[in-house]
């Protein structure tokens, strides 16, 4: 429900009211704020609810054009926004933050101490104050992990915290993410959107930076490399295109300016991490790693290989690649550890956890394990040890089974349970059906190691909303709502920008070889969809245009041609161009929107849309914002108007596809550098039109229909050459300059020959092993169809045709339709073949055969 019907007399919450017997985070008391909200009602209130509600519409349509999801080509629901955002933030006051920043120090101190022994002495095995089977029991504690060399002795270099308040108004650690903390990208994407729609507020509020955050980010990313240089590379290493983070992964290395990577682009050579790209191999100094652990080395780890680097675990043994966090990272996460930390605080600190966690028993010690017995109606039982991404699964198992199953599990096997208290999680005000209505939040906080040696907070954090109690052990695509989180200063808040500065001088660089292979082809495959898009939609706006004019359709002789191209390329069932069974089938009036909208049909317009799209999301890291947006917006708007959607509808929701369609093309060519990435978009595009533009022409001239004067210039309106044509020749439409226009006018940006050509320039562009004199396959392919367009006469294949000899245009529509599917796949083979996943062959005797990822494409 929209913002806008938020009342003014009522003041911007409305009528709220906190829950009874829970802390609410705005109101003290029955009509009465906290001190810290003063302000932002006050400066709320002046702005009014109305300019309140615009500004809030505004945001939510940024949020929908930058959106953190990922477009699902098998799901398109999934391109839902995960995270909605709240107009109301969640403010703290700066005191009340300084405790929680010193606590979640101390606690990233703390378990970084306690990896560091795990993995390195063991002294708090030795000393007893860590039970071994915490350790030995604990399914991602891996030998491998021993011994490593970690950057700068950490083991923790990024940490986040769940938080949440009793309802005495005191912070309590729900949950510890030391593997792979996610949710960070979220939180940016929250402030730049709350700080755009209320810029004025934000300041005279005082409300501290994120910046400064993402500053210590790179310091320590600089810091931790190996060569410990400014300009060292640092990789972050998604899961995979379509993953849950992949999407805040390609989010935060936009931001932060590094490279996204997945486990395909890289390799291990002589214990050295290199990335794959076109320009050969290129070493890589610091990792940042989101898989879970046991998944980054197959040759080592686990046999879950699809994320993993083969050989990883044995370079960051010798320190030639820092990997933050450092494997092994995420054991301690395990809620087991909330129930050992009050000791291991006192024996490593020598001093009392500044903030608790939720009380926790496990049930290996045996007066925990009767107490959790006794109370087990009132706790929430969890299985002691888990890892990053199997929360939900365990958490779904264990509420199906009653008390008694409980007990009986946990008396079998007492060393793998834990008890929890149940959390009561404080409230905030948060806009639902058309109300301020009081929600549950939760609060995590994000922290990073700093070069001084300690722990830097970000001053702010990811609040998460939800209207029940149900357990948060859920990964964070399967929210509800959030908040962004305002920590307040006691003065002026003083700016940062994370452009770097120097006065040393940067060298100056050009090109962009350095892109995997990957890469190329995801933008190989761009070009291709969108030329293939532009291409139907073309072509079915002028079907449609015939099918609702004035005449017949049975009189319109340019309607078959044009159906007969429909079908070849899947569009519509090749039963309508044939006279015996299109009076069998339903008018083609009512089936063509239906087959243009299937978004299950792979060759309808549809698809291929949702194909585009997807392709677009996956390089979002490697497009500008305003493509991005064109792209998301062609993807949310070519849908039906309703399930009765006419021709009507459907022409109009075509011109609009085609509108962006043309928008995207003019970004790239405008907007975009030359790189490879550009090289290999612009060889999907021209190969791809090249071959649509001669199957277009071939299936227009089949059959006496081509000496009609409405199929030739059917043909020149759906290759966009209408205007040309007309500028040259007037209303005389033959044959001959037609053939010449689409097909050997190098002029013409929709002819065969344009096409040809500009490949065969793209091509010579592409990166080769310069001492090597000959020409490759693709460059020999290009130049032989570039030498075959150019001696083609259309004027004497045109009077030939006309007098009923087809067999030069046949030849030529043969030899272009073969060719230039050879030149995309020899640019494929020599570029865009890259190795996948490195996998297990066999176990023989215990000793696993790794298929090494040796070979290069």
């Amino acid at each position: 429900m929209s913002v806008s019907e938020l009342r003014s007399d009522t003041g911007l919450f409305g009528p709220y009211a906190g829950l009874p017997r829970h802390y609410d985070e705005v109101i003290a008391a029955p009509g009465k704020l906290r001190p810290h909200w003063h302000r932002f009602a006050e400066l709320t209130g002046a702005l009014g609810a109305e300019e309140f509600a615009r500004r809030w519409d505004q945001a939510r349509r940024l949020l929908e054009q930058h959106s953190l999801t990922y477009p699902d080509p098998s799901d398109p629901t999934s391109q839902r926004r995960p995270w909605e955002l709240d107009p109301y933030p969640l403010l703290l006051a700066a005191d009340e933050w300084q405790t929680i920043a010193a606590s979640m120090r101390q606690r990233a101190v703390l378990l970084d101490l306690v990896l560091r022994d795990i993995y390195g002495p063991q002294e708090l095995l030795l000393r007893g104050i860590l039970p071994p089977e915490v350790v030995y029991r604990h399914p991602g504690f891996r030998l491998p992990y021993c011994g490593q060399q970690p950057p700068q002795g950490r083991y923790l270099h990024f940490y986040a915290a769940d938080l949440t308040r009793s309802p005495d108004g005191k912070w309590w650690v729900l949950a510890d993410h030391c593997e792979a903390p996610s949710g960070v990208g979220f939180a940016l994407e929250n402030r730049l959107a709350m700080s755009r729609m209320l810029p004025e507020i934000f300041r005279q509020c005082q409300v501290q930076r994120l910046a400064p955050y993402f500053a210590e980010v790179r310091e320590e990313l600089t810091q931790i490399s190996p060569q410990h240089l400014r300009d060292s590379r640092i990789v972050l290493l998604t899961q995979e295109a379509g993953g849950h983070s992949y999407f805040e992964d390609a989010y935060l290395a936009r931001y932060l300016g590094y490279t996204l990577v997945e486990a395909g682009d890289l390799a291990v050579r002589n214990n050295h991490v290199f990335m794959k790209t076109l320009g050969g191999l290129v070493p890589v100094d610091v990792l940042v790693r989101r898989p879970n652990s046991e998944e980054c080395d197959p040759l080592e780890l686990s046999k879950r290989s699809a994320f993993g680097v083969a050989g990883l675990m044995h370079s960051a043994h010798s320190g030639r690649i820092a990997v933050a966090n450092t494997l092994g990272s995420g054991l301690v996460e395990s809620p087991i550890f909330m129930a050992l930390l009050p000791n291991l605080c006192q024996a490593l600190l020598d001093e009392p956890l500044l903030m608790p966690g939720v009380a926790t028993w496990w049930c290996g010690d045996p007066s925990a394990r009767q107490h959790v017995l006794s109370q087990i109606d009132r706790l929430d039982i969890q299985h002691a040890f888990r890892s990053r991404g199997s929360e939900h699964a365990s958490a779904t198992e264990l509420s199906g089974l009653s008390q008694a199953e409980l007990a009986e599990r946990i008396v079998a096997d007492p060393i793998s349970f834990i008890a929890q208290e149940r959390v009561t999680r404080s409230t905030a005000p948060t806009w639902s059906d058309g109300a301020a209505r009081p929600a549950y939040v939760a609060l995590r906080v994000f922290i990073v190691a700093s070069a001084n040696g300690g722990y830097a907070v970000m001053p702010g954090g990811l609040t998460r909303v939800s209207f029940s109690l149900d357990s948060l052990r859920l990964s964070l695509v399967e929210g509800h709502h959030s908040k962004d989180t305002w920590v307040l200063s006691d003065g002026p808040v003083a700016p940062i920008t994370l452009i770097k500065t120097s006065e040393d001088d940067v060298p100056l660089r050009r090109g962009g070889a350095e892109l995997p292979s990957r890469v190329a082809e995801q933008f190989f495959w761009l070009g291709r969809q969108a030329e293939r898009a532009e291409s139907l939609a073309r072509l079915l706006r002028i079907v449609t245009l015939k099918l609702t004019s004035e005449a017949d359709s049975a009189s319109l002789v340019e309607l078959p041609s044009l159906l007969r191209v429909l079908a070849e390329g899947g569009q519509i069932e090749p039963g309508f161009v044939v006279d015996e069974i299109k009076t069998r089938l339903p008018a083609i009036e009512r089936v063509l929107p239906l087959s243009v909208f299937d978004d299950q049909q792979p060759h309808a317009l549809r698809a291929t849309v949702t194909k585009l799209a997807h392709l677009g999301a996956v390089v979002r890291d490697r497009i500008s914002l305003d493509t991005w947006r064109i792209l998301r917006q062609m993807d949310e708007q070519f849908w039906p108007a309703s399930t009765e959607t006419d021709l009507a509808d459907m022409l109009e929701k075509l011109d609009s596809l085609l509108r962006n369609l043309s928008a995207f093309t003019g970004l790239v060519l405008e907007n975009m550098t030359r790189t490879q990435a550009w090289q290999f978009l612009q060889l999907g595009r021209r190969l791809e039109r090249g071959i649509r533009t001669s199957s277009l022409v071939r299936n227009m001239l089949q059959g006496v229909a081509a000496m009609e004067h409405a199929v030739l210039e059917a043909l020149l309106e759906v290759a966009d050459s209408i205007m040309t044509y007309r500028s040259r020749y007037l209303a005389r439409v033959q044959l001959g300059p037609v053939l010449d226009l689409l097909l050997t006018d190098e002029s013409n940006p929709r002819s065969v020959a344009f096409q040809i050509a500009h490949c065969a320039a793209h091509v010579d562009q592409l990166p080769r092993d310069l001492d090597v004199q000959e020409e490759t396959p693709e460059q020999k392919l290009a130049k032989s169809l570039v030498e075959m367009i150019r001696h083609v006469d259309s004027r004497t294949i045109a009077r030939d045709y006309n007098a009923g000899d087809t067999e030069q245009l046949e030849w030529l529509f043969m030899k272009l339709e073969s060719t230039l599917p050879k030149l995309s796949d020899a640019i494929s083979h020599r570029y865009l073949i890259h190795v996948g996943p490195t996998q297990r062959l066999a176990e023989i005797g215990g000793i696993e055969l790794v298929l090494p990822d040796e070979l290069e494409g």
